[in-house]
């Protein structure tokens, strides 16, 4: 059984997002026009506003870019506190919002390279990967 987690936003959009997740895919939209990867996914392109769009796979690797500890309980059963969120700035360009795995959150530092790690979730809409940070391998 999956580990329960809050339950994910699903439009069309990041219902194809949760899709790519299901086979361990870390993939975002791509303007087809521009070139500009962009999270979260949508209709059309911040950029150069061009409705077309692919779903290219991305390194899976970034640099913090901020982090925060919550000391109190949100979601006290899926994210006890204390939980730390991190913003991870893809090699890609977008910012992406996840939790560190594999390192001892006193030693998160600003520019660090984290890489792309995966584990479970479940919610009401099923079994999904999540994608996490860790340490890139050496």
């Amino acid at each position: 059984m999956a580990t329960a987690r809050p339950i994910r936003s699903m439009d069309p959009y990041a219902g194809q997002f949760w899709a790519y997740t299901q086979k361990k895919e870390f993939r975002l939209q791509k303007c087809s026009d521009c070139d500009k990867f962009r999270w979260p996914p949508g209709p059309t392109c911040d950029k150069c506003l061009s409705d077309a769009f692919e779903w290219a796979p991305i390194a899976g690797r970034g640099k913090v870019l901020s982090w925060t500890t919550f000391h109190r309980s949100y979601f006290k059963e899926e994210y006890p506190a204390p939980h730390t969120v991190i913003v991870v700035e893809l090699d890609e360009g977008p910012l992406f919002v996840s939790y560190p795995v594999d390192i001892d959150v006193v030693k998160l530092r600003e520019s660090m390279v984290l890489s792309l790690r995966w584990t479970d979730g479940e919610d009401k809409f099923g079994e999904y990967n999540l994608p996490v940070f860790g340490p890139s391998p050496s």
